[in-house]
């Protein structure tokens, strides 16, 4: 496909793939106060020769608590970020092909660990499409653009409610404190005065897959590494993006991948200083027509009340149906989701490599159970 005006193909499939669906619930509405909602767009596409696909589809903003992690038991999703649902619902569409002889992106691959899966050479080459730059470093210089203040937090604006002495911390530089501070690891969420959470940003995450492969740790057990080419997004600086993906991350192994900008303003619910975020995200794998809303990391409708959700409450990205879809393909000898994940000696060594690099990864909680 001419690479000319390649990102505003892309991100005209995205919109208009998103903007045909129609759902009596998930996507930004007006409340009944009148106030308009916004949300983060991400996609996953397959580039070919002659077209576009999405892949998958996911909106979302919203981060959990560290405190929930203690009570999850793999049903909950902790990140909403629209960037993170769109790499879960891929890694769920991964399994769902592996499962069809007669899938068209993914294949048996005899390796020496045995028959595993892997991504077609004419699956198209993976990019994904997102209407705000990720948070984290590679937004620094975006956000730095739009505001009155460039002042850093003060630490005692953290986590209303929660102890935010530098211990909890770590080191770790918390959202969008310290604007000046360049290549480092950000945790969400971005703002001030929301309570702690140690998951990294977008930026941090998707740099480590540059690495490891987007696969998680269900898809790992039965694939080949698989990896994004591209990320396409607008108002980013190339400097940035260098920054954040590549010089920073200077990793034997990885595979960086490249910008693709687009221009074009067709997406109808971006931030505005006169809406309200969205708290629902949509879920939606295109190929397979499957549609799920999450709302506070469980299905819509299921109630999150500091304890464990009830059973069914687990949306299809959480990681107890991972290991219900892992099963389906192959039988795990491990005992507990933490007991598989720390099982993958390769896989772990990698990630620990690449956090090791980008330095002050301060691990989140284990959100452990029973298999």
């Amino acid at each position: 496909m001419d690479q000319d005006g390649l990102g505003n193909k892309i991100a005209k499939t995205v919109i208009e793939t998103f903007a045909s669906l129609n759902l009596k619930s998930g996507k930004p509405t007006t409340r009944s106060n009148g106030v308009e909602e916004w949300t983060v767009l991400a996609s996953i596409v397959a580039i070919h020769p002659d077209r576009i696909q999405p892949l998958t589809i996911a909106t979302g903003v919203k981060t959990l608590p560290e405190s929930v992690r203690s009570y999850s038991n793999g049903l909950v999703v902790h990140d909403m970020h629209a960037e993170t649902l769109a790499v879960r619902l891929f890694n769920l569409f991964l399994l769902g092909e592996c499962r069809d002889p007669a899938s068209v992106w993914v294949e048996k691959s005899d390796d020496e660990e045995g028959t595993k899966w892997r991504w077609k050479d004419g699956g198209g080459a993976l990019a994904l499409f997102v209407t705000e730059p990720p948070c984290g470093d590679l937004s620094m210089g975006y956000l730095t653009s739009r505001v009155d203040s460039n002042e850093p937090w003060p630490l005692t604006e953290a986590a209303t409610g929660e102890n935010t002495d530098d211990s909890l911390i770590n080191g770790v530089v918390r959202g969008r404190r310290g604007f000046g501070q360049l290549g480092v690891v950000r945790t969400k969420p971005g703002r001030a005065d929301s309570l702690i959470s140690y998951s990294k940003s977008c930026s941090d995450k998707l740099c480590l897959k540059q690495l490891t492969g987007i696969g998680n740790g269900a898809v790992a057990s039965v694939m080949e590494p698989v990896f994004l080419e591209h990320l396409v997004v607008r108002g980013v600086k190339q400097e940035d993006f260098q920054r954040c993906f590549v010089d920073r991350f200077q990793v034997p192994g990885a595979r960086h991948w490249t910008m693709i900008s687009y221009d074009i303003n067709d997406y109808e619910f971006h931030k505005s200083d006169t809406k309200e975020v969205s708290l629902v995200s949509l879920l939606y794998i295109v190929p397979q027509s499957r549609v799920q809303v999450l709302n506070n990391g469980i299905k819509q409708g299921a109630a999150l009340k500091k304890q464990t959700p009830k059973a069914g409450s687990g949306s299809m990205v959480c990681n107890r149906n991972f290991m219900k879809e892992l099963a389906k393909l192959q039988k795990t000898q491990a005992n507990t989701y933490l007991e598989f994940k720390t099982g993958q000696l390769q896989r772990q060594q990698l990630k620990q490599q690449g956090r090791a690099h980008l330095r002050n990864w301060v691990p989140t909680g284990a959100d452990d159970f029973s298999l």
